[in-house]
């Protein structure tokens, strides 16, 4: 019964995927070349995107989010098969970041097949809007998304660790309840059987970006210094006072990947796994 509840889950997300796709292709295709708009993304390249390179995010969004759900199935149906599939934190880090996905596809999909479609602004508006105009719009609207989306990968990874680590050492970081780099190096650390690969160096890196929100994409810290982080071969600079410039999507999608890969590693913890009881996340979707 479980497995075929699961399986059904999983036919419906696809349908789910495979339906916004088809909605953001029609709306790619139906328009008129001179009424695609192309925006300046933010970021030191600055690289145009239009209507096909938001397309193309959305497919590597789905991409991911399918990893995400196959590996909570493959988790339900294994090593967690006697657990809460919809309650057990070892699986919902897994739905909260499968709706993070999800919702960022809406929000990219309405800008591919509206919002970037000159067209689409004749319609609505009840007096002519100046392509500039709309132009702003767009940009402002994809950093509403880049927001958002940060906020809720880094939401889901957060509220998670902190539920693993009170499961595994209660008394530790006050609870659970201490800033949120003792929470994941204490984790990692001294409460997993093994350390995951980068893990604390790909959580310094989405901290510091998911910080930069509190000053409208400015770093800041207490110390009053720069901060440099090497991950993956690369350098990503904060530079104190001034505006973070790599936050692309080409950028959030590869931090979600690695995030996939350190949650994987974690939840199959032997420290996790051998907690036989139920580890509910009050948080659950």
């Amino acid at each position: 019964m479980r497995a075929a509840k699961l399986l059904c889950l999983r036919r419906l997300a696809r349908w789910a995927s495979s339906a916004l796709l088809a909605l953001a292709n029609a709306g790619v295709g139906a328009r008129l070349p001179n009424s695609q708009l192309a925006i300046s993304q933010t970021g030191a390249s600055m690289k145009k995107i239009g209507p096909t390179e938001i397309m193309s995010l959305v497919k590597q969004i789905q991409a991911n989010r399918d990893v995400l759900f196959d590996e909570k199935l493959k988790l339900g149906n294994g090593v967690y098969a006697a657990q809460d599939f919809e309650r057990d934190a070892r699986l919902t880090v897994y739905s909260k970041l499968i709706n993070s996905c999800n919702s960022l596809q809406l929000a990219l999909t309405l800008m591919s097949s509206n919002l970037m479609n000159l067209d689409w602004w004749k319609a609505i508006a009840r007096s002519p809007i100046p392509e500039p105009d709309v132009a702003i719009y767009v940009k402002e609207f994809d950093s509403f998304s880049k927001i958002g989306f940060v906020q809720s990968i880094f939401s889901a990874i957060e509220s998670s660790l902190r539920i693993y680590l009170r499961a595994l050492a209660p008394s530790a970081c006050s609870n659970g309840t201490s800033e949120f780099k003792s929470i994941y190096e204490c984790l990692f650390k001294t409460q997993l059987s093994a350390e995951p690969a980068d893990g604390v160096v790909l959580l310094d890196l989405l901290r510091n970006v998911r910080n930069t929100i509190h000053n409208n994409g400015v770093f800041f810290n207490k110390a009053a210094t720069n901060q440099s982080i090497s991950w993956k071969g690369k350098q990503f600079l904060f530079e104190y006072s001034k505006p973070v410039d790599f936050v692309t999507w080409d950028f959030l999608l590869e931090v979600v990947t690695a995030l996939e890969k350190m949650i994987g590693e974690i939840v199959n913890d032997s420290k996790l796994t051998s907690i036989t009881t139920g580890i509910i996340d009050p948080y659950a979707p």
